[in-house]
């Protein structure tokens, strides 16, 4: 079966649309009155989804009564960095001609063999098409790219703006930002050029009708998502892109009529999140702080701001957009929490560039399964707790945090199929499974840390009767921060729910790491663990 979702499918076939209702028939409101638009949204909202759409026969006849026979030709700025305007006013000719059967395609044969034209020639064009009673919707889209090319000067939106002027004709932009916010030249072109602009706002996509399309398309081939809709809808909420990937993961899982296992939703809910988080992580960093609090603020119901691309608002409360931002925003605020615990002076900055390495290390592992998403956290709490009862230095008590933090980042290397398994491993698969100590080590083997981290990542799963691994080390032979890491890894995992078990309290954990002590953990380790838990210094 071909999987249609995730642009697999060719983006101008009118069946891998999402319907965008509510900024067509605006758009074909203020186009009807020749009135310049522009679309704004983040980035993959779905701007040149739009802006195909509406090169389509009979598409914006449909949005309300247009006055006139209108011919929307297609433009995007990516990949013109090195044309010059005259060869740019050539190709609005050119492909006028190709995407309309007007009067311009009449005339086109006067300019086909050659690669530019003059402003003047072609406003001569433009002359013979509004004589002719025609009207032409130019779209141009990643107008943000412009500024790559030194020939899109002032001069050059000064002559878009002459267009843009004549009553038979007007333009429909897509930008990320509000179109006098765009930069060129080295600043924004706002007026000549942007002020004749109304802007229309992409917006979230209604969740039946987004539904309603996931549904059609996939049984289009063959298959019902319908029992997994929960899964799809929550990763994906009202963001077409978001539903694209979680759609497809989710497509590429089934195997029959019924729902997917949980393992597998745990593979789609990752995998749909490897896709999105490089998208969220460039329109995380073009916003400007005040936003990104704001957002964050969000996640615990404590502001009713709407943050674009982010979050939305519904009976006056923000939330987050889809699952997928959600995880994204829970990680950013983690991230804030570990900086705060991480604030050192400012005469250290080795020092901080090293935590803000942790910190990238740390969301790559992170990343893979949502059981250790904040698993590296509670390791570190609880190892620090362990560190500080056994009298260590303050000093030695921040190695332990660094290195609880990184201790699993060998788990990058390990295959989704076994990483994400829902029941217990083949001997085979636990084989591959238990060298992620050491592929760890060999990840922060080109980092020098201050502290004895790198031992501590790898022995953390030796045991000290023998029994663990890698290499089987004894008692001492473990180093002590292996030790403390070891006992807080086990207790973290034992207290985390499972795909495969359920959590369990922290009294059975605990009495469980006791019975072991001495034998498989060490003992001094576990008894101080109980202490901090018995004060609740945790």
């Amino acid at each position: 079966m071909r999987n249609p979702f995730f642009n697999r499918g060719p983006i101008r076939e009118p069946r891998f649309y999402f319907p965008r209702p509510r900024e067509t028939r605006e758009v074909v409101r203020l186009v009807t009155g020749s009135q310049n638009c522009s679309l704004v949204g983040p980035i993959k909202s779905g701007k040149t989804s739009l802006l195909l759409h509406l090169t389509r026969p009979g598409a914006m006849a449909g949005y309300g009564p247009v006055v006139g026979p209108h011919s929307a030709v297609y433009l995007s700025f990516e990949g013109l960095g090195r044309i010059s305007q005259e060869q740019f006013f050539h190709l609005m000719v050119r492909e006028t001609a190709r995407q309309s059967s007007g009067k311009v395609a009449m005339v086109w044969p006067r300019f086909e063999a050659r690669d530019a034209i003059g402003f003047l020639e072609l406003k001569e064009v433009l002359d013979q098409i509004e004589a002719a009673g025609e009207r032409l919707v130019f779209l141009l889209d990643e107008v943000e790219l412009a500024s790559q090319n030194r020939a899109f000067d002032l001069n050059f939106f000064s002559a878009l703006r002459h267009i843009a002027a004549r009553p038979g004709m007007c333009f429909v932009t897509a930008t990320d930002c509000r179109l006098h916010e765009v930069e060129v030249a080295g600043r924004e072109i706002g007026s000549p050029f942007a002020d004749l602009f109304s802007t229309v706002r992409m917006q979230p996509l209604d969740p039946g009708e987004a539904w309603l399309w996931v549904h059609s398309l996939a049984a289009e081939s063959g298959v019902d998502l319908e029992p997994d809709r929960d899964l799809i809808a929550g990763l994906g909420g009202g963001l077409p892109f978001h539903l694209q990937v979680a759609a497809f993961e989710a497509f590429d899982c089934k195997r029959g009529p019924e729902a997917l296992t949980e393992g597998q939703r745990l593979y789609v809910a990752s995998r749909a999140y490897e896709q999105v988080e490089p998208v969220l992580t460039i329109m995380w960093g073009r916003m400007a702080d005040p936003q990104r609090q704001a957002a964050l603020a969000a996640l615990d119901g404590k502001t009713a701001s709407e943050v674009e691309g982010f979050t939305y608002l519904a009976k006056g409360r923000a939330g987050a957009v889809s699952g997928l931002v959600e995880r994204f925003l829970r990680e950013r605020q983690r991230d804030q929490g570990v900086a705060r615990a991480d604030a050192l002076d400012s005469a250290s900055p080795d020092r901080t560039m090293m935590y803000n390495v942790v910190r990238v290390l740390m969301r790559a592992v992170e990343s893979r399964n949502r059981y250790v998403r904040g698993h590296a956290d509670q390791v570190s709490r609880l190892a620090a707790a362990i560190a500080r009862e056994l009298g260590c230095a303050e000093e030695i008590v921040e190695g332990v945090r660094v290195a609880s933090r990184l201790h699993d980042i060998g788990c990058v290397s390990i295959s989704d199929m076994i990483l994400l398994k829902p029941g217990p491993l083949m001997e085979l698969e636990t084989e591959i499974m238990r060298t992620h100590p050491l592929i760890g080590a060999q990840i922060l083997d080109a980092i020098e840390f201050p502290w004895a981290v790198k031992p501590a990542v790898r022995y953390h799963h030796e045991r000290v009767d023998g029994s663990g691994y890698p290499e089987g080390l004894v008692g001492d032979e473990i180093p002590l921060a292996a030790r403390v890491v070891a006992v807080a890894d086990v207790m973290s995992a034992m207290i985390s729910e499972r795909s495969y078990r359920p959590a369990k309290s922290e009294a059975e954990a605990l009495a469980e790491l006791t019975a072991n002590a001495g034998t498989k953990y060490d003992a001094a380790a576990v008894a101080a663990l109980t202490r901090a838990m018995e004060r609740g210094t945790l």
